[in-house]
Parts: C-alpha cells; structure tokens; sequence
C-alpha cells in the first residue's frame, strides 16, 4: 500500500517546517508514501520555502490555491492529485512520530476485509497544557483522553464520526470519492471533517481508533481567548451549513438543542429545553461565565470541565445568532 500524506497550509511556515522534517524518516521508507503540500494563497514566505523544500526532497510536491479557498476545498484538492491508495490529512502544526504512517498502514493490512477509517492519538505539548485549563479541557476531549465516564459505549474498533478529525485521520483513496469528498460549502473553521466522519459512517464503514499513531499538536495558542475565536465560526459558518447540507447529522446529535425553536416538530420536552437553553445562554449569563473563565485559565485550582462545557455552548450559540466579525481562524 502506498500513502499520500496531504497537508493543507496557510501563512505558518515556521510550523510546516516542523511538521515536514517529522515526515522525514517515517520508518516505512521514502518509496512508500509522498507528502502534498497544499497551500491556500499564502502571504508570507510559504511559496518559496515550499519550492526550495521540494527541490532537496524526492516525495514531496507543492500545488497552490489559485485563490484562497478554505480548509476543505485545499484537502480536495491534494486528495485529486494523490497517487496513493490511502490519504492522510495532516495539519501544519501536527509532528508525527517515525512510525507514524507504519501504525496506519498496520492497521489496513491487520482489517483490509473491512471498509476502515483511521484516526491517531494526538496530544498538545505538555509544557503548553501547563499554562492553560481550558487547554486541558480540550485535550481531554480527544478520543485517547477521555475520561471513563466520557468513554461508556464508545468502541476503539468503531467510534463516532465526530472523532474523524482532519489532523492525523485517513482513509482509502477510493473511499473518499465515494463519499464525495470534503464539503467544500464549509469555508470556515469546525465540521468539515466532522462531517466526512459522517458521511463515512452513513456509507457503511468504521472509524477506528489507532492508538500506535501518535502525534504532538505543535500549537501554544489554545487558550480559552482562541479557542472562543473558533467555536463562534463553528456556530455561525459550520452550523448552518451543516443544516443545509447535511440537516440529519444536525438532528441526530447534540447540535440540534442549539438550533431555533421549532414548535411544528419538536414535542413540549425538547422546546421546554431549548427555552432553558436560550435563557442561560444569553449575556446575563455569558459574559460572566466568560470572564470567569479568561481569569482563572492559568490557576488549576479553577479547573471545571462543566463550565467549559457550558462556555463552548455559549460561544458556538452566539456564534450562530450573529453576523459580528471577528478575527479569523488560522490553519
């Protein structure tokens, strides 16, 4: 099996350096896999480090956006013009381990009987989790740090489509066309590859957890002040997109408590419940929350998943009630 390695940049060449040079000696060899660099118009200095990288590499290649275009429509685009009968998406700011690709590649020989996805374990740097709780928080909401309470009924061998994450996740080639690719209507930042995770398992196939895949997150930016930056775009691009596109994944998981009321469909239980929702959710009760939580990020002894919890909600709400502008996911 060959592989092709697809990574999706967007002015962060200090990053995509560093996740190139974790692409160097997977233990597979050179031969087995190739690395497509995507880049989606990037302003800094991206074009030539990419075609100076190239020139010394012998399975790496470059292609650029003629415009800038999002994260999905850039996965697409090196998905077309991979050679490999796997793909595996990689973000910029993801360092793999030498055995990476082995571990994927193990995994399709071990169920080729099966119609597989795969996704790695992927954890943030510990010294950056250290300065941050709601950092912590989103670490412990991957699928290989769940605690046993957040775990009851999830299987390794099957897990669900929301774990399909775009950094360290991949599938066969051929699949990808089945499923029609990654939704190109989502520009922004959340839910392109949710939604590919979907669209797989409604195809038929599993979504395994590998957990000999590992990866570091090579960000230091997640504090609670970015990630408030994403979950709003996720509720005010993703969202509504996802109702239009795909309006039975919106209706069949928590996403829909978010949704506007609609009392023709919905029985007196649910619209009681998206009433709470919308009263706990206004700037009563947010903008407190939120400060609480900018405040005490750096302190553990503050440390509350149910109010990250809750704060994710709130951001994702007003995302989706509003067309404010705010500053721009990066990828």
């Amino acid at each position: 099996m060959f592989i092709s390695v697809i990574i999706p940049t967007y002015n962060r060449v200090d990053t995509l350096n560093k996740c190139l040079q974790h692409l160097e000696n997977q233990s597979i060899g050179i031969e087995n896999y190739e690395v497509i660099i995507v880049d989606d118009c990037s302003i800094d200095n991206t074009p030539e480090f990419c075609e100076n990288y190239v020139l010394k590499s012998e399975n790496v290649r470059y292609i650029r956006n003629e415009k800038n275009s999002g994260q999905a429509t850039t996965r697409n685009v090196g998905i077309r013009a991979s050679k490999g009968d796997i793909v595996l998406f990689l973000d910029n700011d993801l360092l793999v381990s030498d055995t990476f690709l082995e571990a994927h590649l193990n995994l399709y020989k071990a169920k080729q009987d099966e119609n597989i996805a795969v996704v790695s374990d992927v954890t943030y740097q510990a010294e950056d989790l250290d300065k941050t709780n709601f950092g912590r928080f989103i670490q412990s909401r991957a699928i290989g740090y769940r605690s046993e309470k957040y775990m009851r009924g999830i299987d390794f061998s099957d897990i669900p489509s929301n774990f399909f994450a775009g950094g360290g996740s991949s599938c066969k080639k051929e699949d990808a066309f089945k499923i029609g690719l990654f939704e190109e209507g989502l520009k922004k930042y959340g839910s392109e590859d949710e939604l590919f995770g979907y669209r797989l398992k409604k195809a038929g196939f599993k979504i395994v957890f590998c957990p000999d895949a590992k990866l570091i997150h090579y960000d230091n930016n997640i504090s609670p002040h970015y990630w408030k930056i994403k979950f709003v775009e996720l509720g005010r691009y993703s969202l509504r997109t996802l109702k239009e596109k795909e309006p039975e994944l919106i209706d069949n998981s928590l996403y829909d408590l978010l949704m506007p009321i609609d009392a023709k469909k919905e029985n007196l239980k649910k619209t009681l419940f998206k009433l709470g929702i919308k009263f706990f959710s206004s700037a009563l009760f947010r903008i407190p929350v939120e400060k609480y939580v900018f405040t005490t990020d750096e302190n553990k002894n503050f440390y509350s998943d149910i109010i990250y919890r809750y704060m994710t909600m709130l951001w994702i709400i007003e995302g989706f009630n509003s067309d404010k502008q705010i500053e721009k996911v990066k990828y």
